[in-house]
């Protein structure tokens, strides 16, 4: 409870002040005046001053010639900060995406990296258009040059588009689960299987237990897709980003789901 206890008096310091924020968010890009703080900011001069000063007593800001400048520990709170901001936001905008569904398939360090997916659309079925969720996928697919996906689940559509994508000389990367795997290679077709394998753009992996994660990657996007907390897959509700840091936050599940699984070998 100590360890809280300080992490509370450094965010009560922080936070108790939008103008400590703004000045440390401001100086993240390098060494500024007052007056500089103030053209930016559009905040009076005297409270940029003050709060500028407890800034700097408190160890966040150091002041060097006539500028003011980040401290490592000023850099550190505040970088911090801007982290958990997102991380917040990304709960609060797609509460129920979050709160409804078995997140087990998530590892701590995925977890500890939810910033990355701020901003990201929660795409969602409704009365009006039942299939708007797989119709996305559809659309992302095709448009896709370099696609690594997780299926945790046999869509009759889906070994249809990974069989187009092949054909097309579309590079893909596929991990299923053992229970799924001849399903979707009868699905493909065992023929356009070996000719992907053979040709260089299909690679296809399998895990022994049950995925718990859809995910969809390419160079323009990712998507996320979970279980709901019955044990059955959500196919009404998808998270879609094209943010590069969200792209690399699913990339790294994808590589560590890979290590992990075991290389399709035909004869």
């Amino acid at each position: 409870m100590y360890y809280f206890s300080i992490v509370g008096d450094e965010l009560k310091f922080l936070n108790n002040s939008d103008i400590r924020i703004k000045v440390l968010v401001d100086l993240l890009n390098g060494p500024l005046k007052i007056k500089d703080i103030n053209r930016k900011s559009l905040l009076s001069y005297s409270s940029i001053s003050s709060n500028v000063h407890k800034l700097c007593e408190e160890g966040y800001v150091e002041k060097i010639h006539n500028s003011f400048r980040l401290t490592n520990l000023g850099l550190i709170y505040i970088t911090i900060l801007i982290d958990f901001r997102d991380v917040i936001s990304t709960i609060t905008n797609n509460a129920d995406f979050w709160l409804d569904h078995d997140i087990s398939s998530l590892s701590i360090e995925d977890l500890n990296r939810l910033s990355s997916l701020e901003g990201s659309e929660l795409i969602r079925c409704n009365s009006m258009d039942i299939y708007r969720t797989h119709k996305e996928f559809k659309r992302l697919y095709k448009n896709s040059k370099h696609l690594k996906v997780i299926f945790p689940y046999l869509h009759p559509e889906y070994p249809k588009l990974i069989r187009r994508l092949i054909l097309k000389g579309i590079k893909v990367d596929l991990i299923v689960s053992r229970d799924i795997l001849e399903s979707f290679i009868r699905d493909i077709g065992k023929d356009v299987v070996k000719k992907g394998i053979y040709e260089g753009n299909f690679s296809m992996k399998y895990l022994d237990e049950d995925i718990k994660i859809a995910l969809a990657i390419s160079n323009e996007f990712v998507t996320v897709g979970l279980f709901k907390l019955d044990g059955t897959y959500d196919q009404n509700r998808l998270l879609l980003s094209d943010k590069k840091k969200a792209i690399v936050w699913g990339l790294a599940i994808f590589d560590s789901y890979g290590e992990n699984a075991s290389s399709l070998v035909l004869d």
